[in-house]
């Protein structure tokens, strides 16, 4: 029993030294004579496209329906909904003979 903990030891002393050889991952370097330092750092955050059907209502020739998106254009049945903003729209939309479908502008 007590062979193995000793092995084990001696392989994580190894591991630790062969992890100190390698080149760091970051590094802060201080020289004589400079009193500042500088760095940059950045963001980069990707919001999916969503449309949200918020309510539907029926009206002659087709629907009503008010939607929420984060986007400023919607296709739907084909056609290009543009919009002034992101936010909440009421679209009439005339019926389509083969359905309803929604793709969102990018």
């Amino acid at each position: 029993m007590s062979g193995s903990m000793f092995s084990t030891g001696v392989c994580m002393k190894s591991a630790l030294s062969a992890l100190l050889l390698l080149p760091p991952a970051c590094v802060a370097e201080a020289t004589l004579g400079v009193d500042s330092a500088t760095g940059q750092l950045s963001f980069r955050v990707v919001v999916p496209p969503v449309i949200r059907v918020l309510q539907v209502t029926p009206v002659k020739d087709g629907h009503e329906y008010r939607i929420w998106t984060n986007t400023k254009s919607a296709y739907i049945n084909g056609r290009e909904y543009r919009f002034s903003r992101v936010g909440e729209h009421t679209l009439k939309v005339p019926l389509s003979p083969k359905g309803l479908y929604l793709v969102h502008g990018l």
